[in-house]
């Protein structure tokens, strides 16, 4: 009897592993969208400077989150309430304990963003996770947007990250904003 019960709290194990993988996998999934898709989703489009970067636990200690401070610069869709807003993304580091969300955007202070948002509970969450934050980098006079394509734009799933004249996309989500109106 002690050998089948070692076995049945084996294979308990087992299964209680596969479905914490399963469930794990499931959570960083998510549908395939466009650019257009993303700018009609979005709340705010907004340029700016990540000021601060703080993790906690959510409301109900079950799950950690870190907070971005950005002082906005400017506003592409949308009116913030200030000219700093707070952006929630899943995951983070307490003490030594961490909690790693795959797809989840990632931020650093100091760096220049632009970010595609929703609001969500007093805050802005990234809309498409990792795709809803790009770094803005400056080169050669040129400003860029370097980060992921969202999933369906054309060939995207052959790049990491790319980068983008920010001018350039300025100009997409501009256009793209303006047949919202209509």
């Amino acid at each position: 009897m002690g050998k089948r019960f070692r076995r049945f709290s084996l294979l308990g194990k087992g299964l209680a592993l596969a479905a914490l993988v399963v469930g794990t996998a499931q959570a960083s999934q998510f549908r395939a969208f466009g650019r257009d898709a993303q700018v009609r989703g979005s709340d705010l489009i907004a340029l700016g400077r990540v000021l601060s970067v703080h993790s906690d636990w959510d409301d109900r200690h079950s799950a950690i989150h870190t907070d971005a401070e950005i002082a906005v610069d400017e506003a592409w869709k949308g009116e913030p309430a200030s000219d700093r807003i707070v952006v929630r993304s899943l995951g983070g580091r307490i003490g030594s304990l961490a909690l790693e969300v795959d797809g989840s955007a990632e931020f650093t202070v100091g760096e220049r963003v632009l970010v595609f948002l929703r609001a969500a509970d007093g805050a802005y969450v990234p809309w498409g996770m990792r795709f809803g934050k790009y770094e803005v980098v400056d080169q050669g006079g040129a400003s860029f947007a370097v980060g992921p394509l969202p999933p369906k734009v054309s060939r995207a799933q052959q790049f990491s990250q790319v980068s983008v004249l920010l001018d350039d996309l300025r100009a997409e989500v501009t256009s793209l904003t303006a047949g919202e109106d209509k």
